[in-house]
């Protein structure tokens, strides 16, 4: 066997020299690179460096996109002896200047793209480094280029002799991103390069049939294993793509023929939701069918060894451009139900774990042992144990062996803190062995949050189980100061959540803050008490991360306590840059419009960009979202198809709206003056022959005595199975028609509980309006028309639910209204919502607060079983809007007020009746 890494890439590259080494596709075509080729290009690199005075040892910076001339070029430093330092391009200008100064860098490959920011890092340091531009443009300048370098002439007597280096020498600089703290240099050695790609080329079984599609940054070392030393030293092809678009990665896939795919787990999370999103989008029987067929094969491959999922999931393997064999994933932990899908889809997903300061990988599951969960095993020649595990087995992981670099880079420091006394590693992160020792990785030691009950919470854990959501499209949990806490520092669970935008609109969901605190709710049920999240921040802005995609933990931190954990956190607007198009677009008739209508109801906000969202950056509820399109509407004399409204969540793309409906009426209308729509004209102006109220506002006499009967025999198994207790019942014949009802909400049983306890002459008036997902299906829509239900949808008919409200009210009705919008897992109040106040305000209409507990033990959310408890019902006095909130101020003051006051009437009653 060769001794060195280098030796072991001529010899590969000797033995296919006219095999095709490495592929660009690119927007103009297709460019290949030969073995062959590649070596000749490594060897004239090398000896250029020499020519140009870059001596052993010397270090070479190497800043750019993927391409095969940025791999030639790592490959041509080290095979000169020198040491190579990738950077990250996307790094800002003062963090390049840092790393080139500490490493002393002498000479630079830089791709054009990075040049600008490579000369203000030298102009910061005062210095000018020579540089070798990657690749020719127009405006070269006089630098030195990639393609002149890379076929330079060279004496035959260099080939012939063996690269200088040995398994001692240093061949890489990687500064390490880092998520807290200064940045720390690693050096790997020949040595470690030769070691973890011997050791994972042993697990993985590749051979030079691979084609190996090259997505992650070359800079990190995660990649580098796989794309330039293993490829290079099995004879595998790498295929390159210019473009991180899902357009160019399937191309990249298909038109490449792509047989090992390597990636983070966000990269198969984007996958699996892209599969999972579409089969939810399929009528129930197939989506019953297709979970049929993930258990069958499911049991086939664990039961049987038999992998049927390339037959059963066709079209699924086709995506992935149906050659795909290796699938590999590390850098973070792997959530496990996504695991357990890819496994019943038909793929194997291997598990790496391990840092840059190991070479990457230092432990991977197998194909014959793909533990679920696990990290695998170590690698040939590696030790792993635990320090000081703690009851559950959990402690420090501890890394020894030839992958691990002899320390970091002029730091004594850091090494002093990093290695053990007897020459282990501390890795900084948590885990545990199981019985057959398979490695679980926990988390951070750092990011470990202690709650005050003593309880440890490793955030990755439930980071995963609540990402299971669609709806999520970033998420990181936090410790975050606990101000109700009576305990010094105590800290409680923060989930900072970024939606799924997409996803977003292709459901019409334009609540996002709403819709993601209820389905995280649902999901924190199946955790342990100690790690449900307890505060939720929804944000626009993508979550601040490492060039390898770990999320900044400490940094968002404070930015979420330095702001407050509040509902939202808005993008500081100075992060907004307009360019041209964007100032042209809100210059426009449609962007004025849409700005004018914006500030009706954000007027304190002082910038407003297209990029904006309007509930996440602008705080438009969805109340005040609904006023702004209804001005717009008013203004344009158009109404907006439901579903197109609920799309458009960003202040573009209501500019967007406006001019595929109005494009005529724009230019005209603008000239006219702002018109301000509130809600009483909303009231005023709503059509009497709503199709789904005409049923509710016709007199049933026959039918309303029907389900008085039905109701009455309902309140007698309440008063006997649940021990019902009724209070202020009286209040409801007391109070002259119309009002509005409106209850605390705990249980799908609350509407026909609470009518069941009514007087006829209230119960004949009743309607509510209520999500039409509710009501989808034969049995729930003869429910709905039977108790006077309005379906309909919240986000994409929310205008039309507070008009049917109104109409039903003028019609003399009675509305039964729950504030909370949704059902409380534990009997405590949600936030209200104004809708009910809006109504009662421009109607003059009074609120009678209602009272109900018990109830969600009776039926709890996310669950099937109904049980028996005792339940209680308390009328409260009307609240009279006129009498009570004061005439004068802000109409959304006026709604505020009056909806505190109401929550503030129901939680005194919940609370006397809980002590009594």
């Amino acid at each position: 066997m060769a001794e060195t890494f280098c030796e072991r890439l001529i010899a590969a590259a000797n033995a296919r020299l006219d095999k095709i080494a490495m592929t660009v596709l690119g927007p103009s075509g297709t460019e290949t690179v030969t073995f062959g080729s590649m070596l000749s290009q490594i060897r004239s690199l090398a000896y250029r460096l020499s020519q140009e005075q870059i001596a052993f040892g010397d270090r070479v910076a190497l800043i750019g996109e993927n391409h095969p001339h940025w791999a030639m070029a790592y490959l041509g430093t080290i095979y000169r002896g020198a040491v190579i330092v990738p950077l990250d391009p996307a790094a800002p200008a003062e963090t390049l200047a840092t790393f080139i100064n500490d490493s002393e860098t002498k000479l630079a490959f830089v791709s054009p793209s990075s040049l600008d920011k490579f000369r203000a890092a030298c102009d910061q340091l005062g210095r000018q480094i020579p540089v070798v531009l990657l690749r020719s443009t127009e405006a070269s300048n006089g630098y030195a280029l990639y393609e002149d370098w890379a076929h330079t002439p060279r004496p035959p007597e260099f080939d012939a002799a063996p690269p200088p280096a040995r398994g001692e020498d240093i061949a890489v600089l990687l500064y390490t991103s880092g998520t807290t703290g200064t940045p720390k240099a690693v050096p790997l050695t020949h040595g470690n390069i030769f070691a973890e790609s011997d050791g994972v080329e042993e697990v993985l079984k590749v051979t030079d049939k691979e084609v190996i599609l090259g997505l992650l940054p070359l800079f990190h070392v995660f990649s580098q294993i796989v794309n330039l030393w293993i490829a290079t030293i099995i004879g595998a092809r790498v295929v390159y793509i210019t473009e991180l678009s899902s357009a160019e990665i399937e191309r990249g896939l298909k038109e490449g023929g792509v047989s090992a795919l390597v990636g983070v787990p966000r990269l198969w999370y984007l996958f699996h939701k892209k599969i999972f999103d579409a089969v939810r989008a399929l009528p129930v029987p197939v989506r019953l069918l297709f979970r049929a067929m993930l258990a069958v094969n499911g049991w086939l491959r664990d039961g049987l060894g038999i992998n049927a999922g390339p037959i059963l999931f066709k079209r699924v393997h086709q995506g992935f451009g149906g050659k795909l064999r290796l699938a590999v994933s590390g850098g973070a932990s792997f959530d496990a139900d996504v695991a357990r899908d890819y496994h019943r889809l038909g793929f194997t997903i291997l598990q790496g774990y391990g840092l840059s300061e190991t070479s990457g990988a230092a432990t991977v599951t197998r194909f014959e042992d793909n533990k679920v969960g696990s990290v695998g095993t170590p690698l040939n020649h590696v030790e792993i144990k635990i320090d000081q595990p703690n009851s559950e087995g959990i402690g420090e992981v501890l890394i020894r062996g030839p992958i691990v670099m002899p320390g970091y880079y002029r730091n004594p420091e850091a090494n002093r803190e990093a290695f053990t006394e007897d020459g282990w590693f501390r890795s900084g992160d948590l885990g545990r062995f199981d019985r057959q020792g398979h490695l679980y990785i926990t988390g951070r030691k750092k990011d470990v949050i202690v709650l005050p009950s003593g309880k440890n919470v490793y955030p990755d854990e439930v980071e995963a189980h609540y990402a299971r959501s669609p709806l999520v499209g970033e998420i990181c949990v936090l410790g975050v100061r606990d101000e109700a806490s009576h305990f010094e520092g105590a800290e409680k669970l923060c989930a900072v959540v970024v939606p799924d935008f997409d996803y977003l609109k292709a459901n019409h969901i334009a609540n996002a803050r709403e819709a993601i605190r209820y389905e995280l709710d649902n999901l924190g049920r199946e955790l342990p008490e100690h790690q449900r999240v307890r505060a939720y921040v929804v944000r626009a802005e993508p979550l601040p991360r490492t060039a390898t995609r770990k999320v900044r933990r400490f940094e968002l931190r404070s930015q979420i306590e330095a702001s407050g954990v509040v509902a939202r956190q808005a993008r500081d607007a100075r992060q907004f840059v307009f360019s041209e198009a964007d100032r042209k677009l809100m210059d426009s008739p449609a962007g004025r419009m849409v700005t004018a209508v914006v500030r009706q109801q954000a007027p304190e906000v002082e910038v407003i960009h297209p990029q904006m969202n309007l509930e996440l950056d602008l705080g438009l509820d969805s109340l005040s979202r609904a006023e702004c399109i209804v001005s717009l509407e008013k203004s344009l004399g158009v109404e907006f198809k439901p579903a197109a409204v609920a799309a458009a969540l960003t202040v573009g793309e209501v500019i967007a709206l406006a001019e595929a409906e109005a494009p005529q009426q724009l230019a005209a209308k603008l000239t006219q003056g702002e018109v301000r729509t509130d809600w009483r004209e909303i009231f005023t102006s709503a059509p009497r022959d709503l199709a789904e109220l005409q049923p509710i506002l016709k007199r049933k006499p026959l039918t309303a005595w029907l389900i008085y009967a039905l109701l009455r025999i309902v309140y007698l198994i309440a008063r006997l199975c649940l021990r019902l207790e009724v209070e202020g019942r009286e209040v409801l014949t007391q109070v002259r028609r119309p009002f509005l009802v409106c209850p605390n909400h705990q249980s799908f049983l609350d509407p026909i509980l609470v009518c069941s306890v009514y007087p006829f002459r209230v119960l004949q008036n009743i309607f509510h309006v209520g999500a039409s997902e509710y009501f989808s299906n034969i049995f729930t829509a003869s429910l709905a028309r039977l108790i006077n239900i309005v379906p309909v949808d919240p986000d994409t008919n929310l205008l039309r639910a507070m008009r049917a409200g109104a109409i039903g009210l003028r019609a003399g009705k009675v509305l039964n209204i729950y504030p909370e919008g949704q059902r409380s897992f534990d009997g405590a109040l949600h936030e209200f919502k104004k809708g009910a106040a809006i109504l009662a305000t421009e109607l003059s209409l009074p609120l009678v607060p209602v009272a109900l507990d018990g109830m969600y033990r009776v039926w709890p959310r996310r669950s099937w079983r109904v049980r028996l408890a005792k339940v209680k019902i308390r009328f409260g006095e009307p609240i009279y809007t006129q009498a009570e909130i004061p005439a004068s101020g802000e109409r959304e003051t006026q709604y505020e007020m009056l909806i505190a006051l109401l929550k503030e009437r129901i939680e005194a009653m919940l609370k006397e009746m809980r002590q009594a």
